[in-house]
């Protein structure tokens, strides 16, 4: 199968559904994601520019998972959270996977509660940290006590499936306050845990405080030797380390997250999300204002960008995508996305990157080693200029 036909034969298959609700309740120090505080007098109005633009863009194709994220989806009025969710279900049906984001300050009992009725079975809390200060630092609203909480309740609630986002590499952090947090993660017993390190990014405020020479980012080796902490704390209780950043009991991958993985096709709806269909990736623009005046009143197209991905591009992402699993780069499955052998377009770096002893390769694929995972970034970029369409 060539690579265009296996394109094609992608596009018969399953996607995901992204849905964007952009508002939050405070702006963390470290987000750079679109969101902004809860402007009430848009909320009726955004309800119902999501619901046509799915009407206008739902791909009329399976739905494997439901992502809808943020901002935080749960600091909308119930009854505004309720249709969005009645809306997706209405164009989905039931899925396997369908996940929330939430805040553990903005979630309570009656939300969950709503989730639930509404075929939400997956939910993911914004935990981040166990230590107060360390909340503080990221400009988190909610402290420790709050998590367990939230957890408790969602437990009530009936949700067999949670997530806890946490962060590492905080100023001021030590390997031992980050095996602390790791521990009480995995005391509480969810069944994914997502574990990034604390990224810089433009224009936040962290970021901001950083340059003007007010916190110091955490040390680089200080920041390896928590990673290696994170893989053995949470493997050594029995969590799965699937990809660079995420860790689940097993059976209990992140199906959305998978898919994204595998550069599969999803819809994204709403303000800056991201949709990739047909080959196409597209953009919407990161303005609620300008969203909700865009698909109600037709003042002006709701894209802010797209691309269509060639032959090259998109063996070059799927590649790059599929090195974030420590399962690496299935050579048959990789084949069945593609239609191209990744063992002969990468023949060379495999080789090289298998030398220098930061990946394996066997007859069933090619995975970064331990080692490979502290430099993934340094892998990808030769991968992505590596890749040549047969």
């Amino acid at each position: 199968m060539g690579t265009r036909e296996a394109a094609t034969s992608e596009i018969r298959a399953g996607v995901g559904w992204y849905v964007h609700l952009p508002f939050c309740t405070t702006k963390c120090g470290y987000c750079d994601f679109y969101s902004l505080p809860t402007l009430p007098h848009l909320v009726d109005d955004l309800v119902r520019a999501l619901a046509r633009e799915m009407d206008e863009r739902d791909p009329r194709r399976p739905v494997e998972t439901i992502f809808v994220g943020g901002g935080t989806p749960t600091v909308l009025p119930a009854a505004a959270l309720e249709a969005i969710l009645r809306g997706i279900g209405g164009h989905t049906g039931a899925v396997g996977e369908s996940t929330v984001e939430a805040n553990p300050s903005s979630t309570d009992e009656l939300k969950l509660e709503l989730l639930r009725r509404c075929g939400v079975n997956r939910v993911s809390f914004g935990a981040q940290s166990f230590r107060e200060e360390e909340l503080r630092i990221l400009e988190r609203i909610h402290d420790p006590v709050h998590i367990f909480e939230s957890i408790a309740a969602a437990r009530r609630a009936g949700f067999d499936n949670i997530n806890l986002d946490l962060i590492y590499g905080i100023p001021g952090q030590t390997l031992g306050a980050w095996r602390e947090t790791l521990r009480k993660a995995i005391d509480v017993g969810t069944e994914h845990l997502s574990c990034y390190a604390l990224m810089y990014e433009p224009g936040t405020s962290l970021t901001k405080l950083r340059v003007q020479g007010r916190i110091a980012a955490c040390d680089e080796n200080i920041e390896a030797d928590m990673f290696e902490a994170t893989i053995d704390e949470l493997t050594g209780a029995g969590f799965e380390h699937y990809e660079i950043s995420n860790f689940a009991r097993p059976g209990r991958r992140c199906a959305a997250n998978m898919l994204y993985w595998e550069n599969r096709e999803y819809l994204g709806v709403g303000p800056s999300a991201v949709s990739y269909l047909d080959g196409l990736r597209r953009k919407n623009i990161a303005d609620v204002r300008r969203y909700v005046d865009g698909m109600l009143r037709g003042t002006e197209s709701i894209v802010l960008e797209e691309e269509r991905l060639d032959d090259t591009r998109r063996l070059g992402e799927t590649a790059i995508q599929m090195l974030r699993l420590t399962d690496g780069i299935d050579f048959r499955r990789f084949a069945s996305l593609t239609g191209a052998d990744a063992a002969k377009v990468f023949s060379s770096k495999m080789d090289y990157f298998e030398s220098l002893g930061l990946a394996r390769r066997d007859a069933r694929g090619f995975r970064l080693t331990r080692r490979g995972l502290l430099v993934s970034n340094r892998v990808m970029e030769e991968f992505l200029g590596a890749a040549v369409a047969p």
